[in-house]
């Protein structure tokens, strides 16, 4: 898939502004606080129909103002088609259309316009809570496979029924029923965990690959997948019981202590935990090469997800940055880049590599 023009109206700090992108690589500069990183968030909200930056939708609005509009117009280069998908948020309600129609279903966008970002609050996968790492590893799922969209939805859903049945009977539980909605938690949680687990395979695999390739084996790095409660594989009586174990707690806790919205995933650099071991430019590295591994895993409709890398790479040495630019060229997937004005380094590296880099000023 190929961006080609951007639209922005009433969005954060945008009046009206349009973008319109010509090349493979776009470079687009400017100084702090002018707008950069919220053109990557239109993106992603384009795709995602939520931000990366905050769960309230008053803060995307331009101050003064209470409705926004994004618009954005792409073409699948292997079929030769051209799609657009259009956001507009008033009245404290969101219409969202895909080629002038009401959207039926978000795996219809999620199908074709696929979208990978990379910031600095990226390092809170190594450093932050587990939520962050689980929401990563549910990207890469639904990225391989939009039709997963379908199992998360009813995991909620089931994962809301039976907690709502732990707070609405609490000294009078229908063990039976409550039964029926534990068995269907683990059901849905174990497929979940296997979606998770395949995928987080394939993303180990092209991390230590690019390691490999573009930074000279130097390090090993291996993605531990960890349940909270070991479901996975195990005899469906044996995880029941270890359930009910758990049944007095959840009642005075009103909430489901198993399930896949506990697991966490461990990130390794040479057999050592990264969060305590690894340094800050370590863990960097790791960010990195777990977001470029989302757009090598393969599809089966050959999509190739658009690659946002918003700030990231700034500080980076010249030779990490050398190597980082030599993998973009070598991509066929759309890349922009945002770069504060004084990173003229960056510029000058990605021009000499390759004259056609697209340059704009935000």
């Amino acid at each position: 898939m190929f961006l080609q023009e951007l639209q922005l109206q009433q969005f954060r700090c945008f009046a009206d502004k349009k973008l319109y992108f010509s090349a493979p690589i776009t470079l687009i500069t400017g100084n702090n606080g002018i707008g950069k990183t919220s053109i990557v968030e239109a993106i992603y909200y384009l795709s995602y129909f939520k931000s990366f930056r905050s769960h309230l939708v008053s803060d995307l609005m331009q101050t003064g103002t209470e409705s926004f509009f994004l618009k954005g117009q792409f073409r699948l280069q292997n079929l030769n088609e051209e799609h657009s998908i259009q956001i507009g948020y008033s009245q404290k309600r969101k219409s969202i259309k895909f080629d002038q129609k009401q959207l039926s279903s978000h795996r219809q966008v999620l199908e074709l316009f696929q979208v990978v970002t990379l910031t600095e609050d990226d390092i809170d996968l190594i450093k932050g809570y587990p939520a962050g790492r689980r929401a990563f590893i549910d990207q890469a799922v639904l990225l391989a496979n939009p039709q997963a969209l379908q199992v998360y939805r009813e995991f909620k859903q089931i994962l809301a029924c039976r907690n709502a049945f732990l707070e609405r009977y609490q000294h009078n539980i229908d063990r039976t029923e409550f039964a029926i909605w534990t068995q269907k938690l683990l059901e849905i949680s174990c497929k979940i965990q296997q979606m998770r687990q395949d995928l987080m395979s394939q993303v180990q695999a092209q991390v230590n690959e690019l390691i490999e390739q573009f930074f000279d084996g130097i390090y090993r790095i291996s993605l531990a997948y960890e349940p909270k409660l070991p479901i996975l594989g195990q005899n469906s009586e044996v995880c029941l019981r270890a359930i009910e174990g758990l049944f007095y707690q959840e009642r005075g806790l009103k909430r489901s202590l198993f399930g896949a919205h506990l697991d966490d995933l461990v990130f390794q650099i040479n057999g050592q935990k990264a969060r305590i071991f690894a340094s800050r430019g370590q863990q960097k590295l790791i960010c990195l090469l777990c977001k470029l591994s989302l757009i090598l895993i393969p599809r089966g409709n050959s999509m190739k997800p658009m690659l946002l890398v918003d700030d990231f790479i700034s500080d980076f040495d010249k030779i990490r940055l050398q190597n980082l630019i030599k993998f973009f060229i070598s991509r066929q997937n759309q890349i922009i880049i945002t770069a504060p004005f004084f990173d003229s380094g960056l510029q000058n590296l990605l021009e000499k590599a390759d004259p056609d880099v697209q340059s704009i000023t935000s």
